[in-house]
C-alpha cells in the first residue's frame, strides 16, 4: 500500500499529474523502444505511428496541435571562455557550503543508505585497505535499465537507492513537473504519467510502483534481500519524503519556459547519498536532461573503472557526448548545465524538436 505524502512543493503519492491538459495529436516513432500492451512489454515496429486522443472535460493542450510550429533541433554549444576547472578532493566553495549542507541532512535522514554496494567488505591488498563486495556482482545486466523519475520525489529515491545499492548502471530520464520530453513518453508506455516508472529491457519488466520495484531489483540482480532501510514500508516513505524538505523542492520543477535538448543522454558518475552528487542531479532534472547514470558506491567496482578511465576517482564527473565537455566539481557543473542547456542558452526552445518526440534517447556506444 503506498503511504500518501505531501511536501511544500507539491507531491502526492509520488506522483505529480498534468491532466488538465491533454494531447490533440502526437505523431511519434518509437525506433528503440518497446510498448507495454496489455500488460505485456512488446517490442513496437520501427514504424512512425499517429496517435488521437480525446478529452470529455479537459481542455486540449495548445502546443500540440496542426497549427503549432515545429521546432527544429539546436546543437548545444559549449559556453564561451568555458574551461573544465581543476578537479579539488572535498574543497566546498564558500557560495555551496549551504547546498552541502542541505544535501547531506536529507541523506542523513535516510541513514545514508546507499553509501556502501550491497555485500560491502573491507580488505588489504599489497600493505592497502581495499573496499569490495561479497556478493557483487550477480547476475549483471546487459543494457542499462531505465528509470523516469524526478529528482525530489521520495518514492523515486527509494528506487534510485537501491540501483545505487545493486551497483547498476541506469538512464535517467527526468520527468519534472511542466516537463515536456518524457512525462507524455511514460503516458504511452505506461498509461499514466506517475513516477517512478521503471523499464528493465533486459527482462521486460515495467512497473510503477516503488516497492515492487525495489523488491523486483533485489530478485533479480541481487540476494533477494531487501535492506531493513528499504522495506520498512511507511517508514521509508515518511524518511525519504523528509529527506527531500532541506532542499526546498529543487529537481521537482522545470526551470524556466525553455532549454536546449541535447541529442544524446550526458554520462554522470554518482551515488545516492553524496551531497556534491545530489546538487548536479538536481540541475539535470529541472533542465530535462537524461543521462546515464554510473552508480559508484563504496565497494562498487566503476570506482576503480573511473580512475582508470581519468586518472583519479571522484565523483561528481560528467562527461557530455554533445559538446565532449568532461569535467569534475559540482558547483561548476552545474553552471556548466544552465549556460549550455537553460533558458538563456544558444538555442533554448520551449517546443521539443519533432525528431525527439516520444523518444528515449541512448548513448551512439556503450564505452
Amino acid at each position: 500500500m503506498r503511504m500518501a505524502f505531501v511536501s511544500s512543493f507539491g507531491l502526492g503519492n509520488g506522483m505529480t499529474s498534468c491532466r488538465n491538459n491533454v494531447r490533440t495529436r502526437c505523431e511519434f516513432s518509437l525506433f528503440h523502444h518497446q510498448k507495454n500492451v496489455g500488460g505485456q512489454f512488446r517490442q513496437v515496429p520501427s514504424t512512425r505511428v499517429r496517435m488521437c486522443e480525446s478529452a470529455e472535460t479537459e481542455k486540449p493542450q495548445e502546443s500540440v496541435t496542426e497549427s503549432s510550429p515545429k521546432s527544429k533541433r539546436v546543437a548545444p554549444t559549449v559556453p564561451q571562455g568555458f574551461t573544465p576547472p581543476e578537479p579539488r578532493t572535498f574543497f566546498v566553495r564558500p557560495d555551496q557550503f549551504l547546498n552541502v549542507i542541505t544535501g547531506s541532512v536529507g541523506s542523513a535522514m535516510r541513514l545514508y543508505s546507499g553509501a556502501l554496494v550491497s555485500g560491502y567488505s573491507l580488505g588489504i591488498a599489497d600493505g592497502k585497505i581495499t573496499e569490495s563486495s561479497s556478493s557483487l556482482p550477480m547476475k549483471r545486466p546487459e543494457q542499462p535499465l531505465e528509470v523516469y523519475e524526478f529528482e525530489a520525489c521520495p518514492f523515486c529515491r527509494k528506487v534510485r537507492e537501491a540501483l545505487t545499492i545493486l551497483d547498476l548502471d541506469v538512464y535517467i530520464y527526468p520527468t519534472p513537473k511542466n516537463g515536456v520530453r518524457f512525462r507524455p513518453l511514460v503516458e504511452n508506455l505506461g498509461g499514466k504519467q506517475q513516477f517512478p516508472y521503471l523499464v528493465d529491457p533486459n527482462t521486460g519488466f515495467a512497473d510503477y510502483e516503488s516497492s515492487k520495484i525495489v523488491e523486483y531489483l533485489f530478485n533479480t540482480y541481487g540476494d533477494g534481500n531487501v535492506p531493513l532501510g528499504l522495506r520498512l514500508g511507511a517508514v521509508t516513505t515518511l524518511s525519504s519524503g523528509l529527506a527531500t524538505l532541506p532542499r526546498s523542492g529543487r529537481g521537482a520543477s522545470r526551470a524556466g519556459s525553455k532549454v536546449v535538448f541535447p541529442e544524446f543522454p550526458l554520462e554522470l558518475w554518482s551515488y545516492e547519498p553524496s551531497p556534491f552528487c545530489k546538487i548536479p542531479r538536481e540541475a539535470l532534472c529541472e533542465l530535462e536532461l537524461p543521462y546515464l547514470l554510473h552508480n559508484t558506491a563504496r565497494g562498487s567496482v566503476k570506482r576503480a573503472e573511473l580512475k582508470e578511465r581519468v586518472g583519479r576517482f571522484q565523483v561528481p564527473y560528467l562527461e557530455d557526448p554533445n559538446t565532449g565537455v568532461k569535467m569534475f566539481e559540482s558547483a561548476d557543473i552545474v553552471k556548466y548545465l544552465y549556460d549550455t542547456y537553460g533558458e538563456n542558452a544558444p538555442g533554448a526552445t520551449a517546443e521539443l524538436p519533432e525528431e525527439f518526440s516520444m523518444i528515449a534517447p541512448k548513448l551512439p556506444t556503450e564505452n
